[in-house]
């Protein structure tokens, strides 16, 4: 059977193309692996290493107007709040406490977008069926959740995480703060000064053999610091002063 031009391009040639690249084909939607990780095909985010508490974020407030509610969210681990928040992952709250609703529990936990963005979202039981909505943000700076508040055009509440292991990839340290710089300068510092006192006792005692105060290294020096110290600190905090004499001629 003869086959014009316009059927093949109609149909086979779409159909080749589609089994030439279908193989290869990467979607970039986070697919879930449980209520707190998925996996992109950049890596998988994981937000365990945040923590959980019960729950870790709690009665936060909204910060857009004129949501007056109190917002409380546990990653990973269904907790238990007040009236109707029983095993939830996210709960709102009244500001007198009377009023509660559920915002989903971990097992409605779905996650959406791609690599540029990534959601987090539950939903709540019937008949209010509240859906709740947390933007992932990657980040390298500490973890940081914010309450944004209702969108009433969507009809969802709607929240944001920052944090490192928002990141794809990330870490199994990611939840946590680490050590600063000076912290890390601080140690290196003890330990030379550790390894250099030891070491040197060791070396005028068994090399030298030096006996009491004279088996520590560059005793002398240790001994002048503390004038050294003094004269410093006078100079630095002394006010300079400038003589207005003038030779006579």
């Amino acid at each position: 059977m003869k086959l014009d031009g316009f059927v093949w391009k109609g149909f086979y040639l779409p159909l080749f193309f589609v089994l030439l690249v279908g193989p290869n084909i990467v979607f970039s939607q986070c697919q879930k692996i449980n209520s707190c990780s998925c996996r992109l095909p950049s890596g998988i985010i994981d937000l365990s290493p945040i923590g959980s508490g019960n729950p870790l974020y709690k009665d936060l407030k909204a910060t857009q107007f004129p949501d007056d509610f109190l917002y409380s969210w546990n990653p990973c681990k269904p907790f238990t709040g007040e009236g109707s928040c029983t095993d939830v992952a996210v709960c709102q709250k009244s500001t007198d406490g009377q009023t509660t609703y559920s915002l989903g529990s971990q097992d409605s936990a779905a996650f959406g977008g791609d690599n540029n963005t990534v959601t987090l979202g539950y939903t709540g039981p019937a008949p209010d069926n509240r859906q709740s909505e947390i933007a992932l943000t990657c980040t390298s700076g500490a973890t940081q959740f914010t309450v944004l508040g209702e969108d009433t055009s969507a009809s969802v509440y709607k929240f944001e995480l920052k944090s490192p292991c928002a990141c794809p990839g990330s870490s199994g340290s990611c939840g946590s703060s680490g050590i600063s710089g000076g912290w890390i300068f601080v140690i290196i510092l003890v330990v030379v000064l550790v390894v250099y006192l030891v070491g040197g006792v060791l070396f005028m005692s068994l090399v030298k053999k030096a006996s009491g105060a004279e088996r520590i290294p560059n005793v002398e020096f240790w001994k002048d610091l503390p004038v050294l110290v003094k004269d410093g600190a006078v100079l630095v905090i002394s006010p300079c002063r400038k003589e207005g004499k003038y030779d006579s001629i």
